[in-house]
Order: structure tokens, then C-alpha cells, then sequence
């Protein structure tokens, strides 16, 4: 036997309700119609921890834009650079301080700013000459800084310069030696290369110079040829010279002299006889570190005897000299010789 089913029956709509239902709703329906009380708490109730850290979210959102993103001052130290100086002038009193700039921004993009790597550039293109005070409004920070960033104050507010005309002059190269060489030596004529340079500077500097001297080179106790790479002298404060420094050759030579030692003994070798004169004058000549405190040992100045016979004779005395020096001159050139019968040969 079968049941019956049971079914609901819905309540037949007015045709006009039926008519609105099957009428697509308009987007602007959609916001206009407010949510009744059970739909608003139909909401809530669905996915309340989202919507909780949303909520969060929204919140932590709201207090990084208006406070961390809002407009701070943070100070820094930029050094100067002076650019586009026109090429006839100098400036003889560079900054040498840097100047400290506010800035202002946001505070996230002010703790970007490296003040390492940024300088303030001024330009003096439109310079004159004589003492000015630049208004450093007008100088740009190179890099440039963040767009939202802006420079609001300087310390100090004005740059003092001094500007000179620039002068270029090419000078010669004076050689500064010092100390003596060693015993017996003397020096040639010292050479530099290259033997002029040119300066640059303050005109009133570079037009009172009339050469550029090297550094003292010392030669103490040198005894052969010198070659050496110095520096040159400082001239002055902003004055640069090219090149700083030169080549400079010595040649070291020996001194030769000449000293006359008188009586002199003259030795009979080979034989006995009886000399007059027994001594002579003798002239030598040679490097005076062999010279220096140097004397005639026995035997320098000889007579050969042997093979003689009886009678007198007339020789010339030979001289026996180290290695080195060399008899210049003897007197008397000869020496008589007397060989009695006893003593022949």
C-alpha cells in the first residue's frame, strides 16, 4: 500500500510580487538597500577571526601612514664641492668644514639618505676676483635627494671664498745636494730630468719664483755614480707643480793629486858602491785616497850596481811605486855611481 507523499505548498504570490521577483536587481539596488537586522547579524557572525584581523590589519595600516609616514627633521653633515670655476681663476681658501642641513620628509625616506656618499655642490662659474660670500640656498646636494625630501636649513647659511687669478709658468729645476762623498772623490756636474716643470697657482705666488728646488739629495760617503728619484720642494699653499718630482744622475769621479816627497834614499841593489847623491826629490801622482797619509817606503828608489865595474858611473834611479800611483818626476835624474875594485862585479 503507498503513502501518500506529503508536500509543501507555497503560498501563491500576487502577480504583482511574481512580476519582481523575476526582475533582475539593479546594481544600484544592491547598495542602497539596507541589510535587515537578521542579515546584519547573519554577517557578523560569519567569519568573525577574519574579520577580527582585519581589523588589526586595518589599524596597524592606519598608524604607519599618519605616523611614520608623517613629515620629520633629521640633521646631516655634507661636505662642499666647488664645481665649474672659471679656468683663469684659483680659489685659495676651499672649505674645508662641512655644513649642517635639515632636512624634512617623511621619516621612513630620511633614514635612506646616506650623508656619506652626498656632497653640496656650489658653483662658482659667475666668480670674480677678490673676497665673496656665496649663499649656499643656491648650492645642490649631489646625488639629489629623495623627491619628498627637501633641504630646509643650512649652518652656516654663507660660504666665504677668496678667489685669485690662476698663473702657469715653466721653471728650471735646481739640484739641492748634500753631504760630502768619500775620501778621494769628488762630484761631476749633477743633471736632472727633466730640468724644468711646470707651475700652477695664485698669480702673486707663481710670479716671484725663479726655480723649483728638489729636496736635499745626500752624497755622504758615495764613492761612484748616483742616480736617484726625489721630490721636489713645497713652493707654497695651492701651488702645484708637474711633475712633483725628477731623475737626478751625480757621476762621482776619484781626485787625482800629485805630492812631492824630498831626500828620498836611493838603494844600491846588485852590488856595493858609493852614490852621490844619495837622495833625491820625488814626484808622485795619484788617487788621493791612496795619496792620503802615504810615504815613500825603503827601497822605492833604486840603483842597479850589479854588472858594474870599477870607476863611476852615471844611472838613472829607478822608482818602484804601488799599484796606482806613478813617479812624475825625479831629481836628480841621474845618480853618479862610484865602484871601487873591491866592489866590481
Amino acid at each position: 500500500m503507498k503513502l501518500p507523499a506529503f508536500r509543501l505548498r507555497r503560498r501563491a504570490r500576487p502577480p504583482e510580487a511574481a512580476a519582481d521577483a523575476t526582475r533582475p536587481t539593479r546594481p544600484w539596488e544592491r547598495f542602497t538597500r539596507l541589510p535587515a537586522r537578521r542579515e546584519l547579524g547573519e554577517l557578523l557572525r560569519h567569519n568573525r577571526g577574519l574579520k577580527v584581523v582585519s581589523l588589526l590589519l586595518a589599524c596597524f595600516l592606519w598608524y604607519s601612514i599618519n605616523a611614520l609616514e608623517r613629515d620629520a627633521e633629521r640633521l646631516i653633515d655634507l661636505p662642499i664641492s666647488i664645481r665649474k670655476i672659471p679656468p683663469d681663476l684659483i680659489v685659495t681658501t676651499p672649505p674645508t668644514k662641512p655644513v649642517t642641513v635639515t632636512i624634512r620628509g617623511p621619516r621612513t625616506i630620511l633614514d635612506s639618505v646616506d650623508e656619506t656618499k652626498t656632497r653640496l655642490v656650489v658653483d662658482l662659474s659667475a666668480i670674480t676676483p677678490g673676497e665673496h660670500r656665496v649663499d649656499l640656498a643656491t648650492a645642490a646636494p649631489s646625488p639629489e635627494l629623495p623627491r619628498r625630501i627637501k633641504a630646509v636649513r643650512m649652518q652656516p647659511a654663507r660660504l666665504g671664498v677668496t678667489v685669485e687669478r690662476l698663473a702657469i709658468r715653466r721653471l728650471p729645476v735646481r739640484i739641492d745636494l748634500a753631504g760630502a762623498p768619500a775620501l778621494g772623490y769628488m762630484l761631476g756636474t749633477p743633471s736632472a730630468t727633466p730640468d724644468h716643470v711646470e707651475v700652477s697657482g695664485p698669480a702673486n705666488k707663481v710670479t716671484t719664483l725663479t726655480e723649483i728646488r728638489t729636496e736635499p739629495l745626500d752624497l755622504h760617503g758615495a764613492a761612484s755614480r748616483l742616480q736617484r728619484t726625489v721630490l721636489l720642494e713645497f713652493v707654497g699653499d695651492y701651488v702645484t707643480v708637474v711633475p712633483d718630482r725628477v731623475r737626478i744622475a751625480v757621476d762621482v769621479e776619484e781626485v787625482v793629486v800629485s805630492r812631492e816627497f824630498r831626500k828620498v834614499p836611493v838603494v844600491v841593489r846588485g852590488g856595493s858602491a858609493r852614490l852621490e847623491p844619495s837622495t833625491v826629490d820625488l814626484t808622485v801622482e795619484g788617487p788621493q785616497r791612496l795619496l792620503h797619509g802615504w810615504r815613500p817606503p825603503e827601497g822605492s828608489v833604486v840603483v842597479e850596481a850589479g854588472g858594474l865595474g870599477p870607476g863611476e858611473h852615471r844611472l838613472p834611479p829607478q822608482v818602484e811605486l804601488p799599484p796606482g800611483l806613478e813617479a812624475m818626476a825625479v831629481v836628480p835624474d841621474t845618480i853618479r855611481v862610484h865602484v871601487d875594485a873591491r866592489g866590481g862585479g
